[in-house]
């Protein structure tokens, strides 16, 4: 009974729990991801933990359209007078040097992505295997 009641107190902490937990949803999530770049892959990095949660960030600025999509939107020049995108382009999206833009516009009218959730559906595959680290804390509890 006193070594029940130790392994009990032991496994009592949470957070190892869902420090294990975060970094199994980050791997889930990593290996979910639509990818073209990897920036967002490499960019799914583990938050604060607290005692009730455990927070786990895609920290670009596209990862919320990439999940949950996007709808039909209008695009506007920022720092230009018009648009241009087309012609042969580096990885990154950037022309290739002595290539020259194939299209341009002053607006356009994006019709709106679909969404390729890659977070819930990796925070639910990891939740599945809560009951692994939680044997695993037990065994490892003194």
């Amino acid at each position: 009974m006193d070594a029940l009641l130790r392994r009990l107190a032991a496994i009592g902490e949470p957070k190892p729990v869902l420090r294990a937990l975060q970094l199994a949803t980050i791997h889930e999530a990593q290996a979910l991801v639509p990818r073209k770049t990897g920036l967002l892959q490499r960019r799914i990095l583990p938050g604060a933990i607290t005692n009730d949660h455990a927070i786990v960030k895609a920290d670009t600025p596209y990862a919320a359209p990439v999940e949950f999509g996007s709808k039909p939107h209008i695009i506007k020049p920022k720092r230009a007078k018009v648009l241009a995108w087309g012609g042969s382009r580096r990885l990154s999206g950037r022309l290739r040097s002595g290539s020259k833009p194939t299209n341009f516009a002053t607006i356009v009218h994006h019709p709106g992505s679909r969404a390729h959730p890659y977070l819930i559906p990796g925070a639910k595959k990891a939740a599945g295997k809560l009951k692994d680290v939680i044997v695993t804390q037990w065994n490892g509890a003194a």
